[in-house]
């Protein structure tokens, strides 16, 4: 007989059967043999009723250490949430103090800090509370757990008595009946004394089973880098009881706090993370104590990540769950690396809340670009509609310096901007009060700091280059003057740090309709050797006056003509730049001023404009802005015009560029 059956054997017929075979292979017994039975029968009696109490309260031992598991478990991770509002708690204290000694700072970003301190001073209080909870139920169920241990104990104790008793009475009877007419249950007893050694080997490792081993995925159907299909394997181990229900889930991660936390509207939602059904695969298992089993999910959304959950149970009643996670399946195709111009978008990495907003706003609400999904999604949207590389606001940071490599971990073409925003002006009588001196002592020594920070995201290797330089764009850097030595330094340091120059895009272009002519006066404070490439801002937009406005797209063909040939002439890469739209004067521009049209028929216009004078070395085109609402400039989903701005860019591109 094999261990499976044996074990199937002990516990199908029980002792009480075992009595009964024994009773009938003694016909016309004596007084001397009815007295043995009895004895024997009351013993038996009393193990069984012992063993039944044992497998109770062990079953209940069972079931309080699944409760005590999960409430560990939730422990762990109150524990590990209260660890996490204790360092944003004191990081925003540390933040307002800094910000209270700095005369400078605004009294509403202090007031804002201080609120988000008391928020997060009252998250770690509730936190605490669940902890000390949590820690109250867990040592009274740790109470009951050693009450129960103690009680197994003892019915262990009478099972063990019960055996010994068999043996002292089988043993008395063998001298009187003999060898013969006791052998079957001496047989039965050493049966009875290898599975009680065996039960209790086994109710140490019970617990543990069905026990579910290595639950990984895979992606099986993938085009243009999304992934459709994915395939699930795991492997099940039971080796008592035989397998009931093996049940696979594949279940998408919702993210509903972008409606409670950014003011996302409910009927957004839908737009920006798609419907999609919990999906539950139940497989019937085979009879066989280890199986490794392969669930396939096919044509998924994605723009999500996604829970998969496995869950079987034995026949007995025995539970084993494993959960793993994707990480962010996106959404769209990815036809950023299919077409042959080089896409680049300006991209603003801000906390939302508060940012001026005209008559629209994201699509996925007054987000911080400092969240994990949100970074996601931009990446997805960048890489379904053609955006090759953003360009992000290195000013706009405010030293969160993390964001530009979380983009680049997640597979985004990233460079850096920065501008004369940090920097002292006024500083030179000679110049006008906008100039930025950069050879004041603190000016030259911002202008290297700033270098040195870009120069450690360069080292990535999803920084963006131009051949293999480093970007760098420097952001109105007409304001930027006496600039060679800084320039020059900056160069080398950069070098130093990362082993190659970096590739320096100048915003010296004007606005529309200034010539070189116009803008000489201050060209001779001017070094533009160190400079590999110029460019302008936001489609060198001008709204002074009605004409500049109303006849945009015209004076924009003639300025991007002008400049592309004087860039062409002085051996200068040229990257031009192209808007959707442009208006701050409801923000921090100059109120009163004419904004210039947004429209998708517009956008997809000054496209056709800017392609004309793509550089040939470099094959470049910027959009001013992906995600700027402050200056209506933003191409990213909103709630007034949806898809329409990422629609129209796609379209352009299959129709112009797509390979």
């Amino acid at each position: 007989m094999n261990r499976r059956d044996l074990f199937k054997f002990l516990a199908g017929i029980g002792l009480g059967a075992v009595t009964i075979e024994t009773y009938e292979r003694l016909h016309h017994i004596p007084m001397l043999e009815t007295m043995f039975r009895k004895e024997l029968e009351y013993w038996i009696n009393q193990y069984n009723i012992a063993r039944e109490e044992v497998e109770r309260l062990t079953g209940k031992l069972r079931k309080r250490e699944d409760e005590i598991s999960s409430l560990r478990s939730d422990l762990t991770k109150s524990k590990e949430e209260l660890e996490y509002l204790m360092q944003r708690y004191s990081s925003a204290r540390e933040e307002v103090s800094r910000l209270s000694e700095m005369l400078k700072q605004s009294v509403e970003e202090i007031n804002s800090l201080k609120e988000k301190t008391n928020y997060w001073e009252t998250q770690y209080n509730i936190t605490r509370e669940e902890v000390g909870r949590l820690n109250s139920i867990i040592n009274k169920i740790d109470e009951l757990e050693r009450e129960s241990t103690s009680a197994i104990e003892y019915y262990r104790g009478r099972m063990d008595e019960a055996i010994r008793k068999l043996r002292e009475t089988i043993e008395r009877y063998r001298v009187l009946l003999g060898d013969e007419r006791v052998s079957f249950e001496y047989s039965t007893l050493k049966i009875l004394e290898d599975l009680r050694l065996a039960e209790e080997r086994l109710q140490r490792v019970l617990p543990y089973f069905p026990l579910i081993l290595n639950l990984y995925w895979r992606p099986m159907r993938v085009v243009n880098d999304k992934i459709y299909d994915v395939n699930v394997v795991f492997e099940v181990i039971s080796p008592l009881s035989s397998l009931e229900v093996v049940e696979v889930t594949l279940r998408p991660i919702e993210y509903k706090y972008f409606i409670s936390m950014y003011g996302m509207r409910e009927e957004d939602y839908s737009k920006v993370f798609p419907e999609e059904d919990v999906r539950i695969v139940r497989i019937k298992p085979l009879q066989i104590e280890r199986m490794v089993f392969s669930v396939d999910f096919k044509d998924l959304k994605g723009g999500r990540e996604y829970a998969i959950e496995v869950r079987v149970r034995d026949v007995a009643g025995n539970e084993g769950r494993a959960k793993i996670k994707t990480p962010y399946i996106r959404q769209f195709e990815n036809i950023a690396n299919r077409v042959n111009i080089r896409l680049q978008a300006s991209y603003m990495p801000w906390n939302f809340k508060n940012t001026p907003m005209k008559d629209e706003t994201p699509l996925l609400g007054r987000y911080d670009v400092d969240d994990e999904i949100v970074q996601w999604k931009h990446k997805d949207w960048a890489d379904g509609y053609g955006i090759y590389e953003y360009v992000i606001d290195m000013d706009g940071l405010g030293g969160r310096y993390s964001i530009p490599t979380n983009l680049m971990e997640k597979g985004m073409r990233v460079s850096v901007f920065f501008g004369p925003a940090d920097f002292l002006r006024g500083t030179n009588s000679a110049f006008p009060d906008w100039v930025v001196d950069l050879e004041h002592p603190y000016n030259y020594n911002l202008f290297l700091k700033k270098i040195k920070i870009v120069a450690s995201w360069a080292k990535h290797t999803n920084y963006s280059r131009i051949g293999i330089k480093p970007l760098v764009m420097i952001y109105d850097s007409i304001a930027f003057l006496n600039n060679s030595r800084a320039y020059k330094d900056a160069k080398e340091v950069f070098k130093e740090i990362t082993g190659t120059y970096p590739y320096l895009i100048a915003d010296e272009i004007p606005k529309i309709p200034y010539t070189l002519t116009d803008i000489q006066y201050y060209m001779k404070y001017k070094d533009l050797s160190q400079i590999d490439a110029l460019t302008g801002w936001a489609g060198y937009h001008n709204r002074a006056k009605e004409e500049y406005v109303k006849n945009y797209e015209k004076l924009y063909e003639n300025h991007i003509l002008y400049w592309s040939k004087f860039a062409k002439d002085n051996k200068f890469g040229f990257i031009p730049t192209v808007i959707p739209g442009f208006d701050n004067s409801y923000s921090w521009g100059p109120p009163n001023l004419p904004p210039i049209e947004r429209s998708p028929y517009k956008f997809k216009e000054r496209l056709d404009i800017s392609k004309e004078f793509i550089d040939s070395n470099i094959g470049a085109i910027r959009i001013d802005t992906f995600n700027d609402f402050g200056e209506w400039s933003y191409i990213e989903p909103s709630t007034k015009s949806g898809f329409e701005y990422l629609e129209t860019l796609r379209e352009w591109l299959k129709e112009k560029t797509l390979n």
